[in-house]
């Protein structure tokens, strides 16, 4: 039975007193509750009675005394605090973090206009955040088996990602679950029957939400999906495991995009996705579907959206988000048409194959640009910008903001050496050497 206003419920380890203060919505496994303590407000999610069993208390049991993984990664699990029960009731819940719903939104509210979409250097965020966190949890050993954008909440504004009901994380292959996914998001080989949730399953859900982010749309809802004129079970199990087909699989045309006006902003987000995305999406949603070890990794979600966000350039015009991947000579702003000037790139070669960083005005180089160590996640740490000559304003160049010397080699040849709060001018060829890193400015 739901839990009543005023009720109290304790939490089993850390045996704190909670009183029930209001509903805050319900799902498939239960209802979650705002509850309060002397520590202050908390979540609680309550399960029904269907799904409060045995196993399900032994899995909360075991993410309470093992905790979310550690890091920033870790930390945007919601994960479960504490699990909780009330006098005379068989029934039982957890305990979890209170989010803030004014500061974060979900996939839904977002697509339907109830709060501003992220611009796309905001979106490349989101979409790095939730491939870290999931690799970070792969690499504990766990897999999530739900990934679905029910699941996520995302800032619009900076791209800070929180990821729900963590409940159902279970030990790779080994714990047992009441929860095998949302079926749009299941990899078919689930759907099939012939695999349970793994991490490998978990990365198809991942590049579904990934698509979902940047499209708005699911990839396989194509003609296939179309003609069903009852949308139910049997007809959900032929698009999404029997016969998935990429609706931009560019040999296989069998489920396209219908000549339908509800389907034309798919194809209008498609086309303001970078080709290395593209690509991405492609491999993800080909081969594979066919073969689950040839599915794109969280590592390579990561490398691509960190350049991504690397690589936007603002309109001078409308200011604008725009790709360097479109940018040429003669492109102009995908929003209002006006020409984007060619701009410098900061190159970095490393292990995981070079890295570059568009460099306009204002812009900010972090630690994590010259290190081959992007998975450090030392994002914030700022060693130089990009600022203009305040004689001469159309002249820029790269200010030193770190306390080391750093050593740079001009295109004729001369050795300089820029000083803190110092800037060297930004010319094409210029070499830079910055705590042991090198680099180099480009202009094609």
């Amino acid at each position: 039975m739901p839990l009543e206003i005023g009720q109290r419920i304790k939490g089993e380890t850390q045996n704190i007193v909670l009183t029930v203060q209001k509903k805050l919505g319900e799902g498939t496994q239960g209802e979650v509750y705002l509850v309060t303590s002397d520590n202050g407000e908390m979540a609680c999610k309550w399960y029904k009675p269907s799904q409060a069993t045995e196993d399900q208390k032994a899995a909360i049991r075991s993410l309470v005394r093992s905790g979310p993984p550690r890091g920033v990664a870790g930390s945007r699990f919601i994960w479960p605090l504490d699990l909780v029960t009330a006098p005379s009731l068989s029934q039982f819940g957890y305990t979890m973090k209170l989010i803030d719903t004014q500061r974060f939104a979900g996939l839904g509210e977002i697509q339907a206009h109830l709060k501003r979409a992220p611009i796309f250097s905001i979106l490349c965020t989101i979409s790095y955040q939730l491939a870290n966190s999931y690799r970070t949890l792969h690499l504990n050993g766990y897999c999530y088996r739900d990934i679905s954008d029910g699941n996520l909440m995302f800032d619009p504004m900076t791209g800070d990602v929180l990821i729900c009901d963590n409940d159902n994380i279970g030990v790779n292959r080994q714990s047992k679950s009441q929860v095998w996914g949302t079926m749009e998001y299941m990899a078919p080989e689930i759907i099939r029957g012939e695999a349970s949730p793994s991490t490998e399953t978990d990365l198809h859900s991942l590049a579904v939400l990934l698509f979902n982010l940047w499209c708005w749309h699911h990839p396989f809802h194509g003609e296939l999906e179309y003609r069903f004129h009852v949308w139910d079970v049997p007809a959900k199990k032929k698009v999404y495991g029997e016969h998935p087909v990429f609706v931009f699989d560019p040999k296989d045309q069998s489920n396209h995009l219908p000549k339908d006006p509800d389907y034309a902003s798919v194809a209008t987000r498609w086309d303001y996705c970078p080709p290395s995305l593209k690509d991405m999406f492609i491999r993800a949603f080909t081969v594979g579907l066919l073969d689950p070890k040839r599915r794109v990794t969280e590592g390579e979600w990561q490398r691509e959206f960190l350049q991504l966000r690397d690589s936007t350039i603002p309109c001078p015009h409308c200011n604008a988000e725009n790709f360097d991947e479109y940018v040429r000579i003669g492109s102009v702003c995908w929003h209002c048409n006006y020409a984007i000037p060619i701009h410098p790139k900061l190159i970095v070669n490393d292990a995981t194959g070079g890295h570059f960083l568009v460099l306009t005005d204002g812009t900010k180089i972090l630690k994590r640009h010259i290190s081959p160590r992007w998975q450090d996640e030392d994002d914030s740490t700022i060693i130089g910008d990009v600022v203009k000559n305040p004689q001469h304003p159309g002249i820029w160049g790269i200010r030193n903001l770190t306390e080391r010397v750093w050593h740079v080699k001009t295109m004729d040849g001369k050795d300089i050496e820029i000083q803190t709060q110092k800037a060297v001018p930004l010319n094409p060829g210029l070499r830079l050497s910055i705590n042991g890193a090198s680099a180099v400015v480009m202009k094609e």
